[in-house]
């Protein structure tokens, strides 16, 4: 790289891994300049992601992807990024953004509802450098940089965001009564003679839905509903609605499987599909890869009063003192949720782990060594490929928890896991969808669960600004502990490697490239010694722990820098400065 002038960068031209970058390797790009009101920031570390692995794989009919042609228009993929300022447009955005200040960002970018995701329709962090518009400073969310501090190495700050997903998907906030100012689809069976009513407690303070669609409503049930919404237009369909309308979608006795998937289909992000009345049990056919990626959840209660099924276990948390299981829960994501599982005060206690790769089992577990000591967790692992049959490996896992689980949480994106899973929660138990199954794909669950034994099932895909920024105080204040997910790094021309590691679950956690090293090869954690003394000495303690020494050490071998030296000018100061070639 001429510096000043050029910069490495990998940008996605198509479908699949040999259409990222040229032959296997980097682009040579011009560096960009910043117009006016736009930052051209220089990326210090960008993390690896399977999302990353699903974006190359898909290609233009990637749901966030904005280019209806790669070829022509390009993008550079990578939405954990940890940037630094090296240049401004302006003197009005050197004041908001020094040159050398430090930022994280928020992926998920909204301009009047629209996603311009970084790293999918905006170029990423797999680059030298990057340019950030008005987009990022001024989007629905206002601007979704945020300020890092200067202790928090780059590779430990590329933690945040997915450790952002991680905790965001127990703070997923359910509705305990209808949206108020929403829109609410209210359904029967035809010819239903049963009259379902609607009491008081599920109309919020603020109001109920300013629309309610009635479809084969008998004439008493609508007298019922329009006497709980006196403020709602009520209107009549004669079929069903064809596309997503509903924030609140009912189902009073219908005992139509086929029915009930139909229905589903129109509810809005984040719907509630409650199941009131039902008589039918047995396993009906759910689209799982909603739940995660369109926050639907589903509730039921044996009542005619459709206000029953909302408020019964409505939570997103573990449970306190209860039984949890992580399927999938040493993997990469997966060692995050087992550690937040394991060391929160007020978290469950008896902890189970299951995965199909032994080391990353034992890694996960010596890691969590103090804290399960600490807190007296019960704490077990097991992988199913250690048993003869799977049926001896759910009876192993069923023994576990003889009274069933609390809490299953999901890191495999297989829907026949799902299933068997799920006829081990308990009574109000609580499964969080966390792998991404496709929207669409479907798997039966047990309707007696959701209807009479207060089963939920929730998901979430992603975060928001005030979730990223709550996870950045976390690390900041030292209640987090990020590097613990930190197994390999890597420089530029490293990266094919390294997204070749991620596809394959070759290393087990995180995988961090900075791009300002181009030749630093793909290294696990534990064997940084061998690069060097200097970093070898920086490895200090017991745990040997990645360290902003350890950082320093690496720039300055493989770097174009060091993380110290982090002096740029703005546009309009004197002196050197990245310019276009």
């Amino acid at each position: 790289m001429t510096h000043g002038e050029k910069m490495l960068c990998w940008p996605l031209f198509g479908k699949g891994l040999e259409q990222l970058g040229q032959a296997g390797q980097p682009c040579l790009w011009d560096l960009p300049a910043p117009a006016s009101d736009q930052l051209l920031v220089r990326i210090e570390a960008v993390g690896l992601c399977f999302s990353d692995i699903k974006l190359i794989r898909a290609g233009e009919e990637h749901p966030r992807v904005h280019s209806t042609d790669l070829k022509r228009q390009p993008v550079i993929p990578g939405h954990e990024a940890v940037m630094t300022v090296v240049q401004t447009g302006s003197e009005t955005l050197a004041a908001e953004y020094p040159v050398g200040s430090r930022y994280i960002i928020q992926a998920d970018i909204y301009v009047d509802g629209v996603g311009f995701a970084y790293g999918y329709a905006i170029n990423g962090g797999m680059a030298q450098y990057s340019i950030i518009d008005q987009r990022v400073l001024n989007g629905d969310e206002g601007s979704y940089l945020l300020p890092l501090a200067e202790h928090v190495p780059a590779a430990v700050a590329a933690l945040i965001e997915p450790w952002t997903c991680v905790i965001a998907s127990y703070m997923i906030e359910l509705r305990r009564q209808i949206q108020p100012a929403g829109r609410l689809l209210v359904a029967m069976m035809p010819d239903e003679q049963a009259v379902f009513s609607l009491s008081r407690q599920a109309v919020s303070s603020e109001g109920g839905p300013l629309q309610v669609d009635c479809l084969n409503l008998n004439r008493e049930t609508i007298n019922h509903l329009k006497r709980a919404l006196p403020q709602a237009e009520f209107n009549h369909l004669t079929q069903m609605p064809d596309k997503p309308t509903y924030d609140d979608i009912v189902c009073c006795g219908i005992d139509e499987p086929a029915m009930v998937r139909s229905l589903s289909r129109a509810g809005l992000t984040g719907a509630a599909i409650s199941l009131v009345g039902v008589a039918a049990d047995g396993d009906w056919s759910f689209d799982v890869g909603s739940i995660h990626y369109r926050g639907w959840y589903y509730q039921g209660d044996e009542s005619r009063d459709i206000a029953s099924a909302y408020g019964r276990n409505v939570r997103s948390r573990l449970r306190s003192g209860g039984t949890c299981w992580l399927v999938g829960g040493a993997g990469a994501m997966g060692q995050m949720h087992t550690q937040l599982a394991v060391e929160n005060e007020d978290g469950p206690e008896r902890v189970l782990v299951t995965d199909l790769d032994d080391d990353r089992i034992a890694r996960t577990a010596a890691i969590l060594a103090d804290s399960v000591q600490r807190r007296g967790v019960q704490f077990e692992t097991m992988n199913p490929n250690n048993f003869p049959s799977e049926e001896a490996f759910m009876q192993a896992v069923g023994e576990f928890a003889p009274d069933g689980f609390d809490d299953i949480v999901v890191l495999v994106p297989v829907a026949k896991v799902i299933k068997s899973a799920a006829r081990l929660l308990a009574r109000d138990g609580l499964m969080n969808i966390f792998a991404g199954i496709p929207t669409g794909q479907e798997t039966s669950l047990d309707i007696d669960a959701i209807v009479r034994r207060g089963v939920r099932f929730i998901g979430s895909s992603g975060s928001r600004t005030h979730h990223l920024r709550h996870t950045l105080n976390l690390v900041e204040t030292g209640q987090l502990r990020p590097v613990t997910a930190l197994a390999a790094v890597g420089g530029m021309r490293a990266l094919w490697e390294g997204l070749e590691g991620v596809a394959a679950g070759r290393f087990p956690g995180k995988t961090v490239i900075f791009p300002q090293c181009e030749h630093l090869p793909l290294t696990p954690v534990e064997q940084l010694p061998e690069l060097g003394p200097a970093i070898a000495d920086s490895l200090t303690g017991e745990d040997m722990e990645y360290n902003m020494a350890t950082e320093t050490a690496v720039m300055q071998v493989f770097g174009s820098g060091t993380t110290g030296n982090r002096q740029g000018k703005s546009k309009n100061q004197p002196g050197d400065r990245p310019t276009r070639n």
